[in-house]
């Protein structure tokens, strides 16, 4: 999320591949936007994602997956903000296909200057998991602890970011979720950048009773429409 005087934010990343080998075919499609909103006192903060992945070769999907997310915050002073999200995810190739969770909790500016931000953050998370596998639902109670770090080089311009997920279950910690979001981009010109972004996922124990994982390095050309005066 922006935290400048920036009011305004549109940033779309988007990639497309077909290659065909006498009749041997790899399609593959990503996609990555988000998009934020404050509001004239800048005490309110909205905020939207969303990711599109797709690999497939003759019918036979190598990867299927989507996320939607939305966030909305509000600044009670200046170093503690109370935030609630909602999110969406698929991937079909996982124990679990879907998970949906709704949560809500506080968010800390441990440091913030010029060119550096870091965020801590808790929340309390419920999750609906989806298992194709097994024909079956699970709600889960979870704890969501996060850290993000922001970092622009003052000459170059370049940004960097760092988001790590901690979530485990309330009635047993041994059973987490963790994810990392990685992001660099170098900027061109005011709207397009190149960058290279960085997904991790790892489940503890899927309902199969084993660990999972899933990762993904995107690198490509990004527009960003800011606008400070909407």
């Amino acid at each position: 999320m922006q935290t400048d005087s920036v009011r305004f934010v549109l940033n779309n990343d988007f990639s497309f591949r077909y290659n065909d080998n006498d009749g041997n075919y790899i399609f593959e499609l990503s996609d990555a936007i988000y998009t934020q909103l404050k509001s004239k006192d800048f005490r309110k903060l909205y905020f939207f994602l969303g990711n599109l992945g797709l690999i497939r070769s003759k019918g036979e999907d190598f990867s299927n997956n989507w996320l939607l997310h939305f966030r909305f915050n509000y600044r009670l002073t200046r170093v503690i903000r109370i935030e609630s999200f909602v999110q969406s995810q698929s991937n079909k190739l996982l124990d679990v296909s879907g998970r949906h969770l709704i949560a809500g909790g506080l968010r800390f500016k441990a440091i913030s200057t010029e060119h550096i931000r870091l965020y801590l953050a808790n929340s309390y998370m419920y999750e609906v998991e989806i298992s194709d596998v097994l024909n079956q639902n699970f709600y889960n109670h979870r704890n969501n602890t996060y850290m993000s770090l922001s970092i622009v080089l003052p000459k170059s311009k370049i940004n960097i970011t760092n988001i790590l997920y901690y979530q485990p279950l309330y009635k047993d910690i041994g059973n987490y979720n963790i994810s990392e979001q990685f992001k660099i981009e170098i900027p061109i010109s005011k709207t397009i950048n190149v960058n290279s972004s960085f997904y991790y996922f790892f489940d503890s124990q899927t309902p199969n009773n084993r660990s999972q994982y899933t990762s993904n390095l995107f690198i490509g050309i990004g527009i960003c429409l800011p606008n400070q005066n909407n």
